[in-house]
């Protein structure tokens, strides 16, 4: 076996086009020393995962896995020095073997992670022992059980139609996280038969509800073992836990009412009415009146004019979001063919991911204008893509909520955005959608209209927009509303 394996040799070098006097260019002549590693066991196991991560990667990325991949060969030299297989060992047992190591040499078990863009700095595990760990994945064998049976299923395995929300990008279902052997088997059984029915997003809550649960009961009732164990004694004792001590969240509500769930379905499904009924009506806060948000003219000119300055195809998801007054999935989840003329008037046809209806309202030029041009980019950038707003990655999907989660964020922070407050602004979306629903009350538009303009089922919903709203005279509301129009409009003239 060749002892040094040099960058140059790696497929992503043969593959990708070098330029000459690059950083990639400049690494040809780096190498792997696999003569480093103490046998020839580990020395071949190594070398396949160098190779692997030489087609998955890009050839600049290979730097920073020469640093890790010493650290870690020094770490197997000195602690195993006889190993033939890394596998030989449980991964808990060499990860906690690499930490007394990394210690006894100064080394820190932790990696800063900084990100000015969006103001994130955070501690996150050491990268030579997230480097060991993606080589012991890389070297178990994949587990052939049926997906329902492991401990995290690959959703796209499962052989289910899901019912997803597009711009999230889930993938897995974890359950390794509820202790109790018997209990994550339940959990199991009941996601399965929710994810039939229910929305992905669902099962997860309910996931992270029952995970807080059972680390409570690990660690207070180590007794209980299975759902039919849990009494009503046990229950009062969780919700004084959430009320009294637990800090995750501001409200445990939510978390409440998915546990609740939860154990109701596998009360039903293991034929145990018993814990069909541990919680009662008033366990479960009432929900706080809402009260909503919007922006003033002044904070969305600020915001607007930080907007534009973002990657172009957020940006026009972001100013269509806008003047549609759509949620942000169903702007995201727009159609190439989603505009239509009737009566000869411009419609477009949204589908809403929450509710999963369709509405269609009218749109003006200046609408038309900036869909077509979203539209011409993906197709130059996504050929194949069906939607105005297409994933980077994965041309089948819409762009990620993800993505304009970042860039509003980057923006935001770059740009020292503040409320009228001084307060440096969050970032929220949906706020974009209440400020529409405000300015349609402030001109005065009825209910069942409103309604309608924002794809709601009835109009239910529309006297907390008309509390947001000022009393203000139709015709000064509507210089407003033609004001937040004219803007708009401004700034996406010439894309």
């Amino acid at each position: 076996m060749e002892m040094k394996l040099r960058f140059n040799d790696l497929p992503c070098y043969q593959s990708e086009d070098i330029k000459a006097g690059s950083l990639a260019d400049k690494s040809r002549n780096l190498c792997f020393c696999i003569d480093k590693l103490p046998t020839e066991g580990l020395q071949q196991e190594f070398y396949s995962f160098v190779m692997h991560r030489g087609t998955v990667m890009k050839a600049t990325s290979l730097r920073a896995d020469l640093t890790q991949y010493n650290m870690v060969c020094r770490f197997l030299s000195e602690k195993h020095p006889k190993m033939e297989s890394l596998i030989e060992l449980p991964l808990d047992t060499l990860v906690k073997d690499m930490k007394k190591w990394l210690l006894m040499n100064g080394k820190p078990l932790t990696t800063r992670k900084v990100c000015k863009r969006v103001s994130k700095d955070e501690q996150d595990e050491s990268i030579h022992i997230r480097y060991l760990k993606k080589v012991y994945c890389f070297l178990t064998p994949e587990d052939e059980r049926p997906e329902r049976e492991k401990d995290i299923w690959k959703l796209d395995k499962m052989g289910l139609i899901l019912i997803d929300n597009p711009i999230k990008n889930t993938e897995t279902l974890n359950f390794t996280k509820i202790v109790q052997d018997e209990m994550r088997q339940e959990v199991k059984d009941a996601a399965f038969m929710e994810l039939q029915t229910r929305a992905v997003g669902t099962v997860q809550a309910e996931l992270v509800a029952i995970n807080r649960f059972s680390s409570y009961l690990a660690e207070n009732f180590s007794d209980v073992k299975s759902m039919a164990d849990v009494d009503r004694e046990i229950v009062e004792s969780y919700l004084i836990y959430l009320n009294t001590e637990a800090t995750d969240r501001k409200s445990y509500r939510s978390d409440i009412f998915h546990l609740k769930a939860i154990i109701d379905l596998v009360g039903r499904m293991t034929d145990n009415p018993g814990i069909c009924n541990l919680f009662l009506i008033t366990d479960i806060p009432k929900n706080p009146e809402k009260l909503y948000k919007s922006y003033s003219d002044a904070e969305l000119k600020r915001l607007n004019s930080a907007i534009v300055t973002a990657d172009v195809q957020v940006a026009r998801a972001l100013i269509l979001h806008q003047m549609l007054g759509t949620r942000i999935s169903d702007t995201l989840t727009l159609k190439q063919d989603c505009v239509f003329e009737k009566d000869g008037k411009l419609m477009i046809r949204i589908d809403q991911i929450k509710s999963r209806r369709t509405y269609r309202k009218t749109i003006n030029e200046e609408m038309l204008e900036l869909i077509n041009a979203a539209i011409k980019y993906t197709k130059a950038h996504s050929p194949d893509s069906p939607y105005v707003f297409a994933n980077d990655k994965d041309a089948s999907r819409p762009m990620t909520y993800s993505k304009i989660q970042y860039q509003l964020m980057a923006i935001i922070n770059e740009n020292d955005l503040r409320d009228d407050n001084g307060e440096q602004f969050g970032v929220g979306t949906h706020l974009f959608r209440h400020t529409y629903g405000r300015k349609l009350t402030e001109m005065h538009v009825d209910d069942t209209t409103i309604a309608k303009l924002l794809g709601h089922a009835n109009n239910s919903s529309v006297k907390y927009y008309r509390k947001m709203s000022n009393t203000q005279l139709a015709d000064e509301t509507r210089e407003m509303r033609q004001s937040m129009d004219e803007i708009l409009q401004n700034l996406i003239k010439g894309w």
